[in-house]
């Protein structure tokens, strides 16, 4: 958030608070002000994420090295007449790297080992987003979004429609919306015996916000989305270690997955200090039995000569999933069974900072983040740690010009 003088404080910090995201899987959605784009705005963002080479204790076997992915990103906006704006973000990704396999149990008296895909694998990956909005009067609006994504393995289509109501008395706004996507998986590395050759899977989402102006300098946030997933949910490039079997067994999940996300966020301006602090707490849950918590701590601080720097931390802690397991002894009585460290009991911590320059119609930010998982980091207690939880960096360089 920004505040570059005194002049009309209450207005900029409500325009800028009522437009803080509230994001939503499968859809963009922003509660604001029901008034279309001022103006034209292009912008570009470089990021480079290296995944920390997993230890050689929890190797089993492949290669230690992980995730490497750089990412290319260009969003454009713009009014479309009087009543109606354009967004349309593009973003091209190519990613190389070892990948979690499967996990085995360790010699006696240490955890289980992580065996890791042996050549490095090469993927790059094309997704294209846009929204249309159009504005029927200061208090009424509505969006359609529609997307398209495809990398080698993998394809989707996505769309989405929202609407939002401001009731400016109450200095409220409200927002409803509902999206869908459609995902065609092909897997594309050497064939197995029991990887399959193409699935599909779908996912609808719904949700309801709103966005309470307290006071001048202060908003606060809500929103509640349902996400119902079908089809193919199982992840092909996954096994399970069965010690009955001396052998692995393909990664095994429900068809089906219902979650339920819930958002809370504050955005505060303290004019003394020509700083906001945003706080945001997100709880997920899910019929596989896994729920979450996340903290985000974040300190917005005006500088001098337009420049502004940005602390941030994150916390996040989740249960495990029903069927998962380091590896299993023998099969479950219902089929379901995965080792992926996405599905274990975890907690972690990021850690990001951001420095921006406003030089008028052109803007430059920096932004570095580190994270970290572990088990000791959750908030229940974890009796063994996935070998395969990941820490990484993230270094993003990012331009913006006005039109």
């Amino acid at each position: 958030m920004k505040q570059k003088n005194a002049r009309g404080q209450g207005a900029s910090a409500f325009m800028a608070l009522s437009a803080a995201a509230l994001a939503i899987p499968g859809i963009v959605s922003t509660a604001q002000a029901a008034a279309p784009i001022a103006e034209a705005e292009l912008g570009y963002k470089a990021s480079a994420y290296r995944e920390a080479d997993i230890e050689r204790s929890k190797l089993a076997a492949g290669s230690a090295s992980r995730y490497e992915i750089d990412t290319h990103q260009l969003r454009f906006i713009s009014p479309l007449g009087r009543a109606s704006d354009l967004a349309v973000d593009f973003s091209y990704e190519t990613m190389s790297g070892a990948s979690p396999w499967f996990i085995m149990p360790g010699t006696s008296g240490n955890g289980p080992v992580q065996v890791m895909s042996g050549a490095s694998i090469e993927e790059e990956r094309k997704d294209i987003q846009a929204s249309l909005g159009h504005y029927f009067s200061s208090q009424h609006a509505a969006k359609v979004l529609l997307g398209y994504s495809t990398e080698n393995d993998y394809q989707a289509v996505n769309m989405g429609v929202e609407g939002s109501i401001e009731i400016p008395a109450r200095e409220l706004t409200l927002t409803a919306g509902l999206g869908f996507s459609d995902d065609e998986i092909e897997p594309t590395d050497p064939e197995m015996p029991d990887r399959i050759d193409s699935a599909s899977r779908s996912s609808t989402t719904a949700f309801v916000a709103v966005a309470q102006v307290l006071n001048a300098n202060t908003v606060v946030q809500g929103s509640l989305s349902m996400v119902t997933n079908d089809g193919y949910l199982s992840d092909p490039y996954k096994k399970v270690w069965r010690a009955d079997l001396s052998n692995t067994v393909a990664d095994a999940r429900p068809n089906e997955r219902q979650q339920l996300v819930l958002n809370v966020r504050m955005r505060h301006y303290l004019p003394a200090v020509r700083a906001a602090l945003h706080v945001d707490y997100r709880f997920f849950d899910d019929d596989w039995d896994i729920s979450s918590h996340t903290v985000d701590l974040a300190w917005y601080q005006n500088l001098g000569d337009n420049w502004q720097l940005t602390p941030s931390l994150r916390y996040y802690s989740q249960s495990q999933a029903y069927f998962y397991g380091p590896f299993f002894y023998n099969a479950r009585s219902d089929g379901y069974a995965s080792s992926d460290y996405r599905l274990s009991p975890y907690g972690a911590l990021s850690f990001r900072l951001r420095l921006e320059r406003n030089w008028g119609e052109f803007s430059t930010n920096v932004e570095w983040e580190s994270y970290r998982a572990a088990a000791s980091l959750a908030l229940d207690d974890v009796g063994v740690e996935n070998p395969g939880l990941v820490e990484f960096d993230i270094l993003s360089l990012g331009l913006k010009l006005h039109l």
